[in-house]
């Protein structure tokens, strides 16, 4: 008669089972033996946890990771060695003087300075035709950037001027000589870099945007003391355009 000894009756599944708590045991006791809390020898507050799998890429990528600027040491492993104009950085700098496709327009010849502010004046020009989509474009623009603190008509009668914290331009509304005759070159530039009280709304609109706006600003200090009317928001080919109902909003005091 064959003898049979007693591990030969374990099946696999059992054995599995086996495996599975002798892993899970010599994980504890390892996590036993290297104490990470305050105080311990060993403690990270940077310290994500331990790393469970193997070595290899399914923790560290071995390609070049984009936009990162590592340094081969314990936790990355690959750094750029030939990117030595930036920190090691994956991803080189564009050649100097590149543009981005598309953004050729937001190159500004002209500093954020009192001098590059004059010579605006003088030689930048609206290159947005004054169509009455590009007006429509603007009036809503102005009603999402402007209005505010312009007010919708350019009397500087908005919400944020009426609350009394702040002072009203000097030159008063938009109605005013100084607006009528304020080059479309300088309100660019203080549309893209800001002036005096007035921030920076490059971050928020595009150029054409800012040329589309100055559109509008423009219209609405053509419209004498009774500023009251605004363009239309469609016109098609062949029919009258309607001047849309006033939409100031009044603000309670």
């Amino acid at each position: 008669m064959k003898k049979i000894y007693p591990i030969m009756t374990l099946s696999v599944f059992s054995v599995a089972v086996l495996l599975v708590c002798y892993l899970i045991l010599r994980l504890f006791m390892y996590g036993l033996s290297h104490d990470r809390s305050p105080g311990s020898g060993h403690y990270d507050p940077n310290d994500a946890g331990y790393e469970y799998a193997p070595e290899g890429d399914m923790y560290h990528s071995i390609p070049y990771d984009a936009q990162t600027e590592y340094n081969d040491d314990d936790h990355h492993f690959n750094a750029n060695p030939f990117n030595r104009y930036f920190k090691n950085m994956n991803m080189w700098l564009p050649v100097k003087g590149t543009v981005a496709r598309g953004q050729a327009d937001y190159i500004d010849p002209y500093p954020n300075t009192n001098e590059g502010y004059e010579e605006a004046g003088k030689n930048l020009m609206n290159p947005v035709p004054n169509t009455p989509e590009n007006l429509a474009e603007g009036k809503k623009l102005f009603n999402i950037y402007c209005w505010h603190c312009h007010g919708h008509l350019g009397n500087g009668d908005g919400p944020v001027m009426a609350s009394g914290k702040f002072p009203k331009p000097s030159w008063g509304a938009y109605t005013s000589d100084y607006i009528k005759t304020l080059p479309e070159g300088k309100m660019y530039q203080t549309v893209t870099y800001g002036k005096n009280l007035m921030g920076s709304h490059a971050p928020m609109i595009n150029p054409t945007q800012r040329w589309q706006i100055i559109h509008y600003v423009k219209y609405l200090s053509a419209q004498g003391p009774a500023a009251g009317s605004a363009p239309a928001t469609t016109a098609a080919a062949g029919t009258e355009a309607k001047t849309p109902a006033d939409t100031t909003r009044k603000v309670k005091s």
